[in-house]
C-alpha cells in the first residue's frame, strides 16, 4: 500500500499527472487515488482481491486470442458460464487487459525525385482575415515552398502548383494529397477524382496519390513543415499586408532550405540538386476557371464570389460566363470579352468600371457629379488624392473628370499606382499625376468674341506674284 502511495504521489506532484490519468497508470479508481494523495484513504484492513481472480487465466486467454475484446463482451461470456458479477466490476478487473498498444510507423524511403507531398494550411490574420496557405515538400530532399493566398478555390490550389514548379524549374513524378476537394470529390462507394485536377495532372504527366483516411504519418513530412511554420514563423509574424506576409514567408522557408534537416543531417538546398525532376512542358498551364453562366442584374452588375462586379448597361439581365483567375474577373457573352476587372477579394463589394456607365440623360452637373463619385470610389487612395487636390486650389471634379477620360487607354491598376505616387510625393495636383504619363493639363482658354460680329468677316483681293517681282527690283 505504501509503494502505490508514494507512486501516487510522484505522479501526482512531479508529472503533474490528473487523477483521471494517475487512475489509468495505476489500475484504481480516480476517487480511491485521490483518497490515497490526500491520505484520507484507511482501506477495510484485509486486502481483499477481487472474486474474478479465480477466473484470471480464463480471461486472460480470452484476450489472447481476442486482443480487442471489450469489457460488456467478458460481462456477457462470464454471464453465460453463470458468473455473477456486476458489469463496472468486470470493466476495472479487465482494464489492464484492454490497454491499446502503441502504434509503430517505419520510416518511408523515397527516390530522388518520386514524389511531393502537397497540402493546404490556415492562417487567421487580425486585419486580412482567413489566409489559405499552399505548402509543397520534396519527399526525398525535403525542399519546401509555401505561398498564402486569399482563398483556397481552384484556381489557387493550381496557382500554387505553377508557382512550386517554376521555382523548381520541374515536378516530381507522383505528388501525395489528403483528401482534398480540389483533388477528390467523393471517396466512397470508389474514388471520384475531380476532372478538373486530372487534367491538369494529365498536362504534367504527374501520378496522383491519395493519403488513407485517418494516416495523417503518410504525410509526415509536409504535416511537420506546417508544424514547424505554425510554431516559428506565424508565431511572431506581424505584417500588414498580403504582399509583405509572403515576402516573410518566402525568407523564412529559404533559412528552412539553407539549414541542416534532422532528419537527412544535411541541407534540403543541397540535396535538391540530386533530385531527379520531371521536365516540364514547353506550354504552361493556362489557370482559367470558367463558371456557368449567371444572370446580371437590373443595374448592370454580376454577382461572383461575395462581390457584384460591372457589366456594360447593354447586357443588363443578359446570363454572362465568369472566367476567374487569382488576378482578374473577365467576363464574356459567348466568346466575347465584354468587362475584365482586377479580382476583389474583399466580401459584399461593388466594383464598377466607369466606362460601363451610360450618362447621357443626366444634366452636365449630375454626369460631373456621377464621374467624380465613380473615380472617388476606385480605391481608398484616389478619394484621398481627391480630397488633397481640394485643398490644393484645384477642383476635384475636373481631376476626377480627366482620370474618367484616361481609364478609355490606360488600366485602373496604373491609375492608382500613379495616384499613390503622387501622394507619396506630397503633390495631389493633376499636373504632377500627367506627367507620369508625360500629357500636359488641357488649357480651358476663354473664347474672346468681338462686340461688332461682323468684324469677322474678312475679305481681300489677292495680288499677282508680278507686283512682288517689280518691288523687289526697285528695292
Amino acid at each position: 500500500m505504501e509503494e502505490l502511495r508514494q507512486r501516487i504521489l510522484y505522479l501526482r506532484d512531479v508529472t503533474k499527472l490528473s487523477f483521471y490519468q494517475i487512475a489509468d497508470q495505476t489500475g484504481i479508481s480516480r476517487k480511491k487515488a485521490s483518497k490515497i494523495y490526500r491520505g484520507e484513504y484507511r482501506g477495510n484492513g484485509s486486502n481483499r482481491g477481487s472474486s474474478l481472480d479465480k477466473h484470471r487465466s480464463l480471461i486472460a486467454s480470452w484476450f489472447v486470442e481476442y486482443p480487442c475484446l471489450k469489457a460488456c463482451q467478458v460481462y456477457e461470456w462470464l454471464k453465460e458460464r453463470g458468473v455473477a458479477i456486476s458489469y463496472p466490476s468486470v470493466a476495472l478487473y479487465t482494464k489492464s487487459f484492454r490497454k491499446k498498444k502503441e502504434k509503430v510507423y517505419h520510416q518511408l524511403n523515397f527516390l530522388p525525385g518520386e514524389e511531393a507531398q502537397v497540402d493546404w494550411f490556415f492562417v487567421h490574420h487580425k486585419t486580412l482575415g482567413k489566409l489559405a496557405g499552399f505548402i509543397l515538400v520534396l519527399s526525398y530532399s525535403r525542399y519546401l515552398l509555401a505561398h498564402l493566398f486569399p482563398r483556397h478555390s481552384f484556381e489557387f490550389f493550381i496557382e500554387g502548383h505553377l508557382m512550386a514548379f517554376k521555382a523548381l524549374k520541374g515536378t516530381s513524378h507522383t505528388l501525395l494529397y489528403d483528401n482534398l476537394k480540389s483533388v477528390v470529390l467523393k471517396l466512397k462507394p470508389e474514388v471520384q477524382h475531380n476532372p478538373r485536377f486530372l487534367e491538369f495532372c494529365r498536362h504534367y504527366g504527374i501520378q496522383i496519390r491519395l493519403c488513407n483516411p485517418g494516416r495523417g504519418n503518410e504525410k509526415g513530412r509536409v504535416e511537420r513543415a506546417i508544424r514547424a511554420l505554425r510554431g516559428t514563423f506565424f508565431n511572431t509574424a506581424n505584417y500588414s499586408s498580403m504582399k509583405t506576409m509572403n515576402q516573410g514567408l518566402h525568407e523564412w522557408v529559404e533559412k528552412k532550405n539553407q539549414a541542416m534537416h534532422r532528419s537527412t543531417r544535411q541541407k534540403p538546398i543541397d540535396l535538391l540538386k540530386e533530385e531527379k525532376l520531371k521536365a516540364l512542358p514547353a506550354i504552361q498551364w493556362k489557370n482559367v476557371s470558367i463558371h456557368p453562366p449567371v444572370k446580371t442584374t437590373k443595374t448592370a452588375m454580376i454577382a461572383f464570389d461575395t462581390n457584384a462586379y460591372s457589366v456594360p448597361d447593354y447586357l443588363a439581365g443578359k446570363s454572362l460566363s465568369v472566367h476567374s483567375t487569382p488576378a482578374w474577373v473577365r467576363i464574356y457573352d459567348g466568346d466575347k470579352r465584354v468587362a475584365c476587372h482586377p479580382r476583389d477579394f474583399r466580401k459584399h463589394k461593388q466594383i464598377t468600371n466607369p466606362l460601363h456607365r451610360s450618362y447621357s440623360h443626366l444634366s452636365a452637373k449630375a454626369k460631373m457629379q456621377r464621374v467624380y463619385e465613380v473615380i472617388k470610389g476606385l480605391d481608398p487612395s484616389v478619394a484621398e488624392f481627391l480630397l488633397k487636390n481640394q485643398s490644393c486650389g484645384e477642383d476635384p471634379q475636373q481631376t476626377a473628370y480627366q482620370i474618367f477620360k484616361l481609364l478609355k487607354k490606360e488600366s485602373r491598376t496604373i491609375i492608382v499606382g500613379i495616384v499613390k505616387e503622387c501622394l507619396q510625393r506630397k503633390s495631389p495636383r493633376l499636373k504632377t499625376f500627367l506627367s507620369y504619363l508625360n500629357l500636359e493639363p488641357a488649357e480651358n482658354a476663354e473664347v474672346v468674341q468681338p462686340q461688332k460680329s461682323e468684324l469677322l468677316n474678312i475679305s481681300y483681293q489677292p495680288r499677282s506674284l508680278e507686283v512682288y517681282d517689280d518691288e523687289t527690283k526697285k528695292s
